[in-house]
């Protein structure tokens, strides 16, 4: 398992300097972008197309916070977000999100409605705080717990931002 940290020179950790993160994404880019190959050998270029394609896959990672909590989990050897997750979401957790469906699905009245979306937003912040956290005790199955949550909760918030009443 390759570090997307590594990759841009970065140091692992959950928050982290997004204008760091954007020049280590361009000077890595420019060290191995496929255009500086041509006329190399073909082993040449194949490589340097490789590693062009995981510093992109490296960088839209890590600006996202969701997969940058992601992949800081994977470091660690538990995988969630995917259908082949290492750790499964606490009942509380799953309740917690049915019940917020369920009041998307009641809501009739668009005041509501945008109510709820502000409540995702603080559900999101909060969320992202307490992974912070976690992260920086390294407390890892909290961290798994909480990506997990932050998951649900940034699906909800985009199937229901834009929901007709």
């Amino acid at each position: 398992m390759f570090s997307y940290f590594e990759i841009l020179d970065l140091p692992v950790a959950f928050n982290i300097d997004l204008s760091a993160l954007e020049s280590g994404y361009f000077k890595a880019q420019r060290d191995f972008h496929p255009d500086r190959f041509i006329g190399r050998p073909a082993q040449e270029r194949s490589v340097a197309l490789s590693r062009s394609m995981d510093i992109n896959q490296a960088y839209e990672a890590l600006k996202n916070p969701l997969k940058r909590a992601q992949h800081i989990l994977k470091l660690q050897g538990i995988i969630v977000g995917t259908e082949n997750d290492s750790i499964k979401p606490s009942p509380a957790l799953l309740m917690e999100i049915m019940e917020l469906q369920e009041q998307f699905e009641q809501v009739q009245d668009i005041e509501i409605h945008n109510g709820l979306v502000d409540k995702l937003k603080d559900l999101q912040k909060k969320s992202l705080l307490d992974i912070a956290k976690f992260y920086a005790n390294e407390e890892w199955q909290k961290m798994a717990q909480e990506t997990i949550r932050l998951g649900y909760i940034v699906k909800i918030s985009e199937e229901k931002k834009y929901k007709k009443l």
